[in-house]
């Protein structure tokens, strides 16, 4: 007889499909065995950063309702990263107690299964150790993924010894069924089984073939690096042309501006011709005679009256007896 406990990772690591696998795998365990209250008996615990039975020891008494009740564990997405194994292990003493279905003449299988290490590895492995001393169990280390290897530290402290029984590690989820054969006879030795279709046994790669594939992967890492170094350069110089470009188009805008205005000459404003309707004003009369004088001959035109001192530029348009003064006329002194 052996009471058989699974302790399974369910942080938030763990898919959707990570978890099928991880129920397939137990239940094709399950389904080689001879399961009763005479023979073996099973529990599954979940955890994270808590530890829960899915089901007891007690809760399913043969095959079919034990095969059901694993094809009946829903997924649940965890929002927990860490992993408590430690209580995990705790827990699992509380099951073994008779109330909770455990059996005093049976055997202890636990088999815990981590898809990377717990919050406090010195903790978890003291806790293994209880197990051992207070019930005799087997205790069992399954580790998954990239976070852990076959000589990890957590692994090794969690599993009894030799680490080459009671140890076994794989690269992923989907290898679980690959070790199918190896863990049954472990749990019965009675019982065997062989590899199942359509399941790859997992092969850890030699120490060359890690070698290997880091330095292509650092190899990689570099390039891209590089990669990235050159492009941001390129990026940088492209900006900085395309500043200089634009700084051309205005300097271009103003220089064409300032053509046109120099060709289109100085404006003459209506301050000029007041200045210089003044400075008319303010002449004496042998100039203002020697201006008419000059003005009127060129255009023919014989004065009315004789000028005076008092006279302005408008007596001189009265003189000429109200005829239009043409542009000729000012322009001997005000410039238009």
């Amino acid at each position: 007889m052996v009471d058989v406990l699974w302790l399974v990772d369910a942080s938030s690591s763990v898919s959707a499909d990570d978890h099928a696998l991880t129920m397939g795998f137990i239940y094709n365990v399950t389904s080689y065995l001879t399961i009763g209250d005479n023979d073996i008996r099973m529990g599954v615990v979940k955890f994270d950063d808590e530890a829960n039975a899915l089901f007891e020891l007690d809760d399913n008494n043969n095959k079919a309702s034990l095969l059901s009740a694993i094809n009946s564990i829903s997924y649940t997405q965890s929002t927990v990263s860490s992993r408590k194994t430690m209580d995990a292990l705790t827990y699992t003493r509380t099951l073994y107690l008779s109330i909770k279905g455990g059996r005093s003449d049976a055997g202890k299988v636990v088999i815990v299964i981590e898809s990377g290490p717990s919050t406090n590895t010195p903790l978890t492995i003291t806790k293994a150790n209880d197990l051992r001393t207070s019930y005799g169990a087997e205790v069992f280390a399954i580790g998954i993924g990239s976070d852990l290897s076959k000589t990890n530290d957590e692994l090794q402290g969690i599993a009894n010894d030799p680490d080459s029984y009671y140890v076994e590690y794989i690269g992923g989820f989907i290898n679980l069924c690959g070790i199918v054969p190896s863990i049954l006879p472990k749990i019965d030795n009675e019982t065997t089984a062989t590899m199942l279709d359509g399941c790859d046994e997992w092969v850890e790669p030699t120490t060359a073939e890690i070698t290997s594939t880091e330095r292509m992967t650092e190899a990689t890492i570099s390039q891209t690096n590089e990669g990235l170094d050159i492009g941001a350069v390129v990026g940088i110089l492209l900006s900085c042309l395309l500043i200089l470009a634009i700084l051309a188009c205005v300097l271009y805008l103003l220089y064409k501006r300032k053509r046109r205005k120099d060709k289109k000459g100085p404006d003459k404003s209506e301050d000029d011709i007041v200045k210089a309707v003044n400075e008319y004003n303010d002449t004496s009369l042998g100039e203002k005679r020697h201006m008419y004088k000059r003005d009127t001959s060129s255009i023919n035109i014989t004065p009315t009256k004789t000028m005076s001192e008092k006279d302005t530029m408008f007596t001189v348009y009265e003189n000429l007896g109200e005829r239009s003064v043409t542009s000729s006329i000012i322009d001997v002194k005000i410039p238009i």
